[in-house]
This record gives structure tokens, sequence and C-alpha cells, in this order.
């Protein structure tokens, strides 16, 4: 596995911006999570910035084959992945930056029912906060699909379409070559398309 720390980038350029941080601090009115939340906010702060992000989650672009493997069947790693997307220069963000926006919309869920009320997203926010399930326990790719697991089970609480539960049913974490940084892309999407993310913002 690779180091948890080598795959962590900075968020917005601010340094000691991730999870595992002592000084992210979040929840609290200073601390570079703080930081980098006010940036977030800013940043998805209109509507059509938020239905942009939705709808390149829930339609991730698919991987360029990597020449150098020689090998028609490669699959990138997680992180070599997430980078493809993201250094694309279209709406793809880094996915350290979709869990903020993720965590985000559960804090102000809390307050407003959206996040699926008892036993429902708060309990993946506060996971994500503890900063072990999703950032330091087992490999990368099984940090993935912990994080996966744990939204598509609570995906009912936010009453989706039968459309969009069929459609988060279908995420594939398991299947041999499969595409995990595709699949925690749309589960994230269908969440916060769920949650009411593109009309009610952060």
């Amino acid at each position: 596995d690779d180091s948890h720390s080598s795959e962590q980038q900075l968020l917005y350029g601010i340094p000691n911006s991730s999870w595992t941080s002592p000084r992210w601090n979040w929840g609290y009115a200073s601390g570079t999570g703080h930081d980098c939340a006010a940036i977030c906010r800013r940043r998805f702060g209109t509507r059509t910035a938020r239905a942009d992000l939705v709808e390149a989650l829930l339609r991730p672009s698919p991987l360029l084959p990597d020449s150098t493997a020689g090998n028609a069947h490669y699959v990138a790693s997680i992180s070599e992945a997430d980078a493809q997307r993201s250094g694309g220069g279209g709406n793809e963000p880094p996915f350290d930056e979709v869990k903020l926006v993720l965590a985000l919309a559960w804090q102000r869920g809390r307050w407003d029912g959206s996040d699926g009320g008892r036993d429902g997203y708060g309990d993946v926010l506060s996971a994500m906060a503890d900063a072990r399930r999703y950032e330091i326990e087992g490999t990368s790719e099984s940090r993935a699909k912990a994080l996966v697991q744990d939204m598509r089970s609570r995906f009912h609480k936010l009453q989706p379409s039968e459309e969009d539960a069929e459609v988060m049913n279908s995420i594939d974490v398991d299947g041999e070559g499969c595409d995990l940084d595709a699949a925690r892309r749309q589960c994230a999407g269908l969440v916060l398309k769920a949650m009411g993310f593109v009309d009610g913002g952060l």
C-alpha cells in the first residue's frame, strides 16, 4: 500500500490541509479545516457551480490507458485515477475536495435534517473527522470501499428516486479491475443530489 501521507495533496494550496493533520481542527473556528471550508463554500456558492459538480461526479471521465504499462488490462491505482481526473482542467475536482463538500453538506444536514437523521450521514461525518477509517486504516483501496459502503448503506434515508437507488446499488467496488475512484465519485454525487445540495448549498 502506498503511504496515506503520500497520496494526500494540499487542498487549495494550504499546508496541513488534510483530515489527519493536527492543524485541521474540524468543527472549530480556527484551523486549516476552517480555512478550507471557507474557500469551498465560496467555490460552490452558486447553483451552477453545485450543479456542475454533481454532474461531474455522476459521470466521471474515463481513464486513459497507460501506454507504459504494456498491459491492455492495466488498472490505475485509486490515487493515479484521482490525479488523472482532477488534472484534466475540467469540472472534476480532486476527491479530497469532494470529501470536504460532503462533510460540509452533512454538517449543514444536521440542522435541516437533510443528512438522513438518526444513524444517517452524521455518523459518516464523525468517522471522517476521526480520520482513521477513511484516511489511515488498511489500503487506499479498502478506505475507498469503506466510504462507499458507509454512504451506500444510508442512502435510503435520503428518500432518493427509484432510479437513483438502482444506480447506487449498481456501483461496483468489488469486481476485478473496477474503477474505485469512479465508484466513490458516483456515490458522492448521488448522495449530494438526494440531499438537495444543488438547490440548498453548503
